[in-house]
C-alpha cells in the first residue's frame, strides 16, 4: 500500500503459539544450562549465533518479528519487567484512535513503516509486547502517540495464564539463581558443575527441580493461595481471576531479587572495570590513573544492607500492587483484606527469607 514493503513470505505465526509459552521454555532451557553457556566460549558463540541466525530466517517466513515477539528468552526475560518501567508508549487521544480506521501505527503509512511487534496503539494497554521502537511515532499520520512518564511498577495483573506463568517462572529463577549461586552450601553447586566434575546425574537433579519449581510447584502454590483467599473473602470472583491479578504482584519483588543477585557480582568487579576505563586495551594506558590499582571488593560491609533494602522495597511495591489490583471493583476492605491475605503473606515469607538468605 505504502512505499514500505517488506521481503519474504510474511507468513502468520501459527495461533496455538501466540502466547508466552514458547518463550518460557526457552527461557528455562537457557537458564538451565546458563554455567555452559558462560564458562565454554565455543558455547557462547554457538549461542550468539542461533541468536542472529534463527531470528533472521524466521523474519524470511513469518510476519514481522516473530522470533521477537513468540520464541525470544531475553524478550522473555525482559519483557514483563517493562511494565515496571517509568515510560509507557500510548495514545493522547483515545477518539483519535477510535476513529482512524486506517490504523496507521500498526500497519504503517508513507511516513513510517507498520509495527514490527503487531501492535494498535489504541488497542495498547500494557508495555510488555512493545519494544519501544517508536516507529509509530512516525508512521501516524494524527501525530496521536507519544511517551507518558508514570509512577515506577504501575501496571497491575497479567493478561492470562502463559504471562502468569512467565511472571512466577522469573520470580522463581531468581530464587534459584541466588540460593545456587550465592549460597553457603558448596554441595548444591556441584549440581550444575557438568564441565569439571561431569555430575549429569545430579544435574538432571537440577534441572527436574528447577523446571517442577517454574511450571508447577510455584504457579500451583499461586493457584492454591488464590483459591483460599476467593473462600475467606466469600466473593464471586473465579479463582482464575484472582490467580492473574496476584501473579502480577510477583514482579517487583521478582526484579528486585534480580537486583539484589547482580550486586554482589558487580561490586566484586568494580576494580576491573576502572581498570579498563584506563586501559581498554591493554596497551599500557593510563587515562584516569586506575589501570595497576589493587584489585579490591567495592563497599563488601554494605552489602548485605543494601540487598535487605531492596528487597523491602520490591515488598512494599508488591504488596502496594496486590491491594490496589482490587480497588476498581469497589470491594469492602474487609473483604479486601480477606481476599488478598494468603497471596500477601506469602509474599512477606518469601520476602523474610531471602533478606535472612543475604544477610547470614
Amino acid at each position: 500500500m505504502y512505499k514500505n514493503k517488506y521481503s519474504g513470505l510474511f507468513l502468520k505465526w501459527p495461533k496455538l503459539l501466540q502466547n508466552s509459552w514458547p518463550k518460557l521454555i526457552l527461557l528455562l532451557i537457557l537458564t538451565t544450562f546458563s554455567a555452559v553457556l558462560v564458562a565454554l566460549p565455543k558455547v557462547t558463540g554457538l549461542a550468539v549465533i542461533l541468536l542472529l541466525v534463527l531470528p533472521t530466517l524466521l523474519a524470511l517466513i513469518f510476519e514481522h518479528r516473530a522470533f521477537c515477539r513468540y520464541l525470544c528468552p531475553v524478550s522473555g526475560f525482559l519483557g514483563p519487567f517493562s511494565k515496571m518501567s517509568t515510560l509507557a508508549l500510548r495514545n493522547k487521544s483515545q477518539k483519535t484512535c477510535d476513529h482512524c480506521k486506517a490504523h496507521f501505527c500498526q500497519k504503517g503509512s508513507e511516513k513510517g513503516w507498520a509495527c514490527p511487534y503487531g501492535i494498535n496503539v489504541g488497542e495498547m494497554t500494557e508495555s510488555l509486547d512493545c519494544g519501544l521502537c517508536l516507529e509509530c511515532t512516525r508512521s501516524c499520520l494524527y501525530n496521536n502517540v507519544t511517551l507518558y512518564k508514570r509512577p515506577f511498577a504501575s501496571e497491575l495483573g497479567t493478561r492470562n495464564l502463559s504471562e502468569a506463568w512467565l511472571t512466577i517462572g522469573i520470580f522463581t529463577l531468581a530464587v534459584v539463581y541466588s540460593v545456587l549461586y550465592q549460597g553457603h552450601w558448596a554441595v548444591v553447586r556441584d549440581y550444575v558443575n557438568i564441565l569439571d566434575k561431569a555430575n549429569w546425574g545430579l544435574f538432571g537433579v537440577y534441572s527436574l527441580i528447577v523446571w517442577s519449581l517454574a511450571l508447577l510447584i510455584m504457579p500451583g502454590i499461586i493457584v492454591l493461595l488464590s483459591y483460599i483467599g476467593v473462600k475467606l473473602s466469600k466473593l464471586k470472583n473465579s479463582t482464575k481471576q484472582v490467580f492473574l491479578t496476584s501473579a502480577g504482584a510477583l514482579l517487583p519483588l521478582g526484579l528486585m531479587l534480580w537486583i539484589t543477585f547482580v550486586i554482589p557480582m558487580l561490586f566484586v568487579n568494580v576494580t576491573f572495570v576502572m581498570q579498563s576505563l584506563s586501559d581498554p586495551f591493554g596497551w599500557g594506558w593510563d587515562f584516569f590513573g586506575t589501570a595497576n590499582i589493587p584489585w579490591h571488593q567495592f563497599l563488601p560491609r554494605f552489602v548485605p544492607w543494601l540487598q535487605a533494602v531492596l528487597i523491602l522495597i520490591g515488598l512494599q511495591l508488591s504488596l502496594r500492587n496486590l491491594r490496589n489490583s482490587w480497588l476498581k471493583n469497589q470491594i469492602k476492605s474487609w473483604k479486601l483484606m480477606l481476599l488478598i491475605l494468603p497471596v500477601g503473606l506469602f509474599i512477606v515469607c518469601c520476602s523474610v527469607a531471602m533478606i535472612v538468605f543475604f544477610t547470614n
